[in-house]
């Protein structure tokens, strides 16, 4: 990945991504065309599908645009921050998320992108506790001041929603967190 410059540069990324799930959402509302078949449906073949499109697909306008603002944020601190390791953090946090929920999730159609953003919200809050420096500790306490509810997202509640994407993203965020920690030059 070139280096970004500016905080607008690093925002490359995650903007292309909300555009998609913005597009599909559109298609989906000015044509009719439903696209839930594209969820993640776990254990299944054709539900295989949803690791590379549950993101892209929402259940409405409000499930849109909770998903857009977080990701939009967390992605563009994650490559204006993190920029050298960012990219691989980010398809983590979308692929690997997605495996976890297909492979473990109850029998229900997981759609959204809310996995993709605990993973981001996790990594930038455990990474900084796992590398111990300034800069990494006080992103963490950053992301943790404005995100710290999303510990509560990893538990069951509303059978409408997929604690298990939240959940799955949080261990791929920790993980990479981890990962990533032992890394020198990751600014």
């Amino acid at each position: 990945m070139p280096q970004q410059t500016s905080f607008f540069g690093s925002a490359v990324i995650p903007l292309r991504l909300i555009f998609f799930m913005w597009l599909f959402y559109t298609l989906e509302w000015v044509y009719g065309w439903p696209l839930g078949f594209l969820g993640i449906e776990p254990r299944t073949i054709h539900g295989m599908a949803g690791i590379l499109f549950a993101p892209l697909i929402h259940g409405d306008f409000y499930h849109l645009v909770s998903n857009t603002v977080p990701l939009l944020f967390l992605g563009t601190l994650l490559f204006f921050i993190y920029e050298r390791i960012a990219f691989q953090v980010f398809l983590r946090s979308y692929f690997w998320t997605n495996v976890l929920v297909w492979l473990f999730a109850r029998p229900a159609n997981h759609i959204g992108a809310s996995g993709v953003v605990y993973g981001l919200a996790f990594f930038l809050i455990f990474f900084g506790l796992f590398r111990r420096d300034f800069i990494s500790l006080l992103i963490s306490v950053f992301t943790l001041s404005l995100y710290g509810s999303v510990f509560y997202g990893i538990l069951p509640g509303d059978p409408f929603i997929s604690w298990e994407s939240h959940l799955g993203g949080a261990l791929v965020g920790i993980y990479s967190a981890v990962n990533f920690s032992r890394i020198k030059r990751v600014y």
